[in-house]
């Protein structure tokens, strides 16, 4: 070895040769080219012509590839028109620039960001997985050199010979790219195991399967695509709600059973994604957002006649149960204003969120198990403006109903509400005891936790599902 390298990664080189590492198939040069460090892959047995790999400008503190791949025998360019990629790299160490790869012992580049080949023997470049995305640069402009950037403006040069682009939008760009692959790995190894299911199942007397889909929208449609050769985009669902949709009445007639079981698949599924939406927002960045669970039951009705286990429509959202005095002060206003389909009486909705606390964390009385635990301002102060709501409903809304005849409502009698809040099984044992106290002497209020209207919704699934596990039994 005739160069010599300093600890701070600068190369002196000597008059008669230059650095030399080898492998069992090649060898690694390191020279100096002015202030820029040069290292030359060659072949043992002379079949290749030495090739330039890398350069590093120690002034720029820039790392230079010339994009390669081996190809039938020899080092050829990766892509059509892009021969350099500058990759800006401060850190990296001249004195350390390779070292020995774990795949058959090969040379392997040191500092190249992932995404990238490192081994010199096959080529330096982007991996296979991620070239697309210099395909794509090669495609919308007439660059030649793509420069990987720390910080800075991205885009074509004004001589337009250099592209460039973060550091961070290539490993996003890296990242994304893995994810999916993982994504499609998981989807054919599902369509795969249902697939070995069906081909023997019929020798051991088993039903055939469809693979498991999961929750994964993307896992989901390729599962789709693999297993039944297409996938159906929302066009095509909208059109065939539509259908199904006209079609339902004559159904009905044609073939009763059929058509029930189509009911109770769709009704399953629609409950399968209201839970998941359910589940969702509660462990979410919108727990403790009060509006966005008036627009998710606003949206999904369907939910509070579950929930409320009585017959009951919306009539108003937002219902201004008790209008303002002279000085527009005093209005009283109902999240939900309800009505019983079959009484016709008022019932109203409160909705917070599954943050509020429904008891206070100090006891008022006792300590230990004999701790009483009073209700928390937040849950008092809502089972209070619910009851003012209620008292408003026979006092003043039963004055102006008459000009709203479209309304049929009876708001003399039975006059009930809810305040959906909170989540119970948070709570302690004695905080539990003195809430479940608290909820019982309510005479016209109840209280539902989110983890209750939760339970609920399960338990309903749990009943749609019965009679088809009793059908496959059959």
């Amino acid at each position: 070895m005739n160069s010599r390298m300093f600890d701070d990664g600068v190369i002196e080189e000597d008059n008669d040769g230059d650095l030399e590492l080898e492998d069992r198939l090649g060898a690694i040069y390191a020279s100096v080219d002015g202030d820029e460090l040069v290292l030359t892959r060659t072949s043992l047995d002379g079949t290749r012509a030495p090739r330039e790999m890398l350069r590093f400008d120690r002034g720029q503190e820039l790392v230079r590839i010339f994009p390669t791949k081996l190809s039938f025998g020899d080092w050829v360019g990766q892509f059509e028109r892009v021969h350099e990629i500058q990759i800006e790299s401060p850190s990296w160490n001249a004195a350390d620039h390779s070292f020995e790869g774990d795949r058959f012992g090969l040379l392997c580049a040191n500092g190249l960001p992932r995404g990238f080949g490192t081994t010199y023997e096959y080529g330096l470049g982007v991996k296979r997985d991620y070239r697309g995305l210099i395909d794509e640069i090669e495609a919308r402009t007439t660059c030649t050199t793509v420069r990987l950037t720390m910080a800075g403006d991205e885009g074509a040069s004004e001589d337009g010979v250099t592209f460039r682009i973060s550091l961070d939008r290539f490993d996003r760009y890296r990242a994304a790219v893995d994810r999916d692959r993982s994504r499609a790995q998981t989807a054919a190894r599902r369509v795969i195991e249902a697939e070995l299911h069906n081909a023997v199942a019929d020798l051991f007397g088993l039903d055939h399967v469809e693979p498991r889909y999961g929750r994964n929208e993307v896992i989901r449609a390729i599962t789709e695509e693999a297993f039944t050769g297409h996938v159906v985009d929302a066009g095509d669902r909208a059109a065939l709600v539509e259908h199904a949709t006209r079609a339902a009445p004559t159904a009905a007639h044609e073939n009763p059973e059929r058509f029930g079981r189509l009911r109770q698949s769709v009704e399953l599924v629609s409950l399968e994604v209201l839970i998941e939406q359910f589940e969702q927002s509660m462990n979410g960045r919108n727990a403790g957002n009060e509006s966005h669970w008036q627009d998710f039951f606003s949206t999904n009705q369907f939910a509070l006649q579950q929930i409320l286990s009585m017959p009951i429509v919306v009539e108003r959202q937002q219902a201004r149960v008790k209008s303002p005095d002279i000085e527009g002060r005093g209005s009283r206003i109902a999240d939900f204003l309800c009505v019983n389909t079959v009484t016709r009486t008022a019932f109203v909705v409160e909705i917070k969120t599954p943050k509020t606390d429904l008891m206070d964390s100090r006891e008022y009385r006792g300590k230990g198990t004999a701790a009483v635990f009073a209700p928390h301002r937040e849950l008092s102060g809502a089972v209070s403006q619910l009851q003012s709501q209620l008292a408003s409903v026979p006092k003043d809304l039963a004055g102006r109903l008459a000009a709203t005849p479209e309304i049929d409502l009876d708001p003399w009698n039975e006059v009930r509400g809810a305040v959906i809040v909170g989540q119970v099984s948070r709570l302690s044992p004695e905080q539990r005891e003195s809430f479940l106290r608290y909820r019982a002497d309510l005479s016209s209020v109840s209280i539902l936790g989110y983890d209750e209207v939760l339970a609920r919704l399960g338990t309903l699934r749990e009943v749609l599902k019965a009679p088809r596990s009793a059908e496959a039994s059959e």
